[in-house]
């Protein structure tokens, strides 16, 4: 009897002694590896802009032993919360608390002494289906919720590399992709953080698409590590890395889409032949549509579309208006394109014809045509041209570097 109890103190004993080391070291691996990853300074770090909306909106994450930490306005470096052993976090803002529940249990914080709210996991942190590396940060500002993902760049480039190109395409492909990605990347953190704004990218075709840690795949991490660290430059800063699927034939001149972005003077995004011919589409729109878009640009009514012509910049529209007169209205192809929503699929438009009720676009191409063509980036790798030599095609003018020679002369 004597020796069961013994036992059984024993076992508990271990047991217990286990569980505390554990947690104990997880929560100390924990502490430094947020800490870190929260350091502003740090260009190692990448912030992800994964979701956004009204603050009263709930939000639901999953991660083994997940948990929330949060610090106080008084105390903005001291973090609180615990380690725990559930895998569901729910958090909802309900004035004057922000109320949060591992499982059943229920927990709040006094919502305006609130400085900072993370959440944790011993893996990875799922929203919506998705699973992400590093940690979450939630951010409240003007009624609305900002999540965003803090974690290591090239952990990050291991998303957007496949998820902007095909992993089975040729490596010397996806390594141009992952220098391109990394070098846009930093020059958003650099343009943003000058501007204190909360977050570096989209996770979304706004920046570069970032799905998570299952788009991950063995090719494209090896694109990823193989090229670490380096990214392109031009009178020594970070280029505007630019790239779509395909151009059609001819990339653009950075600087007459993207005005705003890019001068006369950025010679890397100067216009170059590409080495795939670009696939060819058809986009209807309802004539209708034109009218009223014409209508909106003009501020005449618009009463018949006359001609449609077009030519490598320029789609021009001769009509009538209501009161008898002609008017001849040209747009830019990029901007027409924007102002249909993008059903036309590039700015490489070849032909317009108006047929009854509809306009008919037919051209070349997918997407903006600015930069790196990432089919012409497979072509060229497929006829055994290396990264650095599909780099120097597509950003011409420009120069391959490593991130850490850059910093140490700033």
């Amino acid at each position: 009897m004597y020796i069961r109890i013994l036992i059984f103190f024993i076992v508990n004993f271990i047991v217990l002694y286990f569980y505390l080391g554990v947690s104990s070291y997880g929560y100390n691996l924990y502490r430094s590896n947020f800490m870190s990853l929260l350091n502003q300074e740090s260009y190692d770090v990448i912030r992800v802009l994964i979701d956004s909306g009204n603050i009263r909106d709930r939000i639901d994450l999953r991660g083994s032993n997940i948990s929330l930490r949060y610090s106080l306005k008084k105390y903005p470096s001291i973090y609180q919360g615990s380690n725990n052993l559930f895998n569901f976090l729910s958090i909802v803002y309900n004035y004057p608390y922000l109320d949060y529940y591992y499982s059943e249990n229920k927990y709040y914080i006094n919502f305006e002494d609130i400085g900072d709210v993370l959440v944790l996991s011993n893996n990875f942190i799922e929203y919506k289906n998705r699973k992400y590396r590093g940690i979450m940060r939630i951010i409240f500002k003007d009624q609305k919720y900002y999540l965003v993902n803090y974690l290591n760049l090239e952990d990050y480039l291991k998303s957007v590399v496949p998820s902007e190109m095909p992993s089975t395409w040729s490596i010397e492909a996806l390594k141009a992709q992952a220098i391109a990605a990394r070098t846009y990347a930093i020059k958003m953190m650099l343009t943003r953080r000058s501007k204190n704004e909360i977050f570096d990218v989209y996770s979304t075709v706004l920046d570069q698409a970032y799905y998570g840690i299952d788009y991950e795949k063995d090719s494209t991490n090896l694109a990823v590590d193989s090229t670490k660290g380096m990214i392109l430059v031009f009178n020594n800063e970070p280029i505007w890395a630019l790239y779509h699927s395909n151009c059609g034939g001819f990339t653009i001149d950075g600087y007459l889409p993207f005005a705003k972005r890019v001068s006369k003077e950025d010679y890397y995004l100067s216009s170059v032949k590409c080495y795939y011919p670009g696939n060819t589409w058809v986009s209807k729109i309802s004539l209708y549509e034109i009218k009223d878009l014409l209508k909106k640009y003009t501020k005449r009514e618009v009463y018949s579309i006359n001609s449609i012509s077009v030519n490598s910049f320029k789609t021009t529209f001769i009509y009538q208006t209501v009161n008898n007169t002609f008017v001849n209205y040209s747009i830019y192809n990029w901007e027409l394109r924007k102002l249909l929503n993008y059903r036309i699929k590039s700015p490489f438009i070849e032909k317009v014809s108006i047929e009854g009720d509809w306009v008919v676009f037919e051209g070349k191409g997918n997407g903006h045509g600015v930069g790196m063509c990432q089919y012409g980036a497979s072509y060229m790798a497929k006829a055994g041209y290396s990264y650095v030599q599909i780099l120097t095609h597509y950003y011409p003018n420009s120069t391959l570097i490593n991130l850490k020679d850059y910093f140490s002369k700033k």
